[in-house]
């Protein structure tokens, strides 16, 4: 019985280090955005991911027609095939915080980029770069 309980432990502590594991590295997406002219336009994400334990660091980078904007992760967390983290995009006409949600499965990600003190997001999928 104690055995048993110990096995159940460990694999349940190696599928969650492995969930945790398969987020390092890069990813991109595209998202769909209004332009501050009010048109839509698309915007690629790269997300470079280091988790350590439950903790996910690295920064996000939005490349649209103009410069890249660099954005540092902050509060990132694992937990299983999930994860959450938030930026801060800086502009013009000031901070905008982001949430960053969802589940890693595989090479891919899906989830939703929410500005902060709005109810949706925009929801983005994320390919493992090469």
């Amino acid at each position: 019985m104690r055995r048993a309980l110990l096995t159940g432990i460990l694999l349940c502590f190696a599928v969650v280090s492995a969930a945790a594991a398969s987020l390092d590295g890069k990813w991109v997406a595209k998202l769909e955005r209004k332009s501050s002219k009010g048109q839509m336009e698309t915007v690629e994400v790269t997300m470079d991911f280091k988790v350590q334990g439950n903790q996910l660091t690295g920064t996000v980078t939005l490349t649209t027609g103009r410069r890249p904007v660099t954005m540092t992760i902050e509060n990132g967390k694992v937990e299983g095939d999930r994860f959450s983290f938030t930026t801060v995009q800086r502009g013009r006409k000031g901070d905008q915080k982001w949430l960053w949600e969802g589940t890693v499965s595989g090479d891919e990600l899906r989830g939703t980029r929410t500005a902060e003190g709005r109810r949706r997001g925009v929801p983005f999928t994320a390919k493992r770069a090469s």
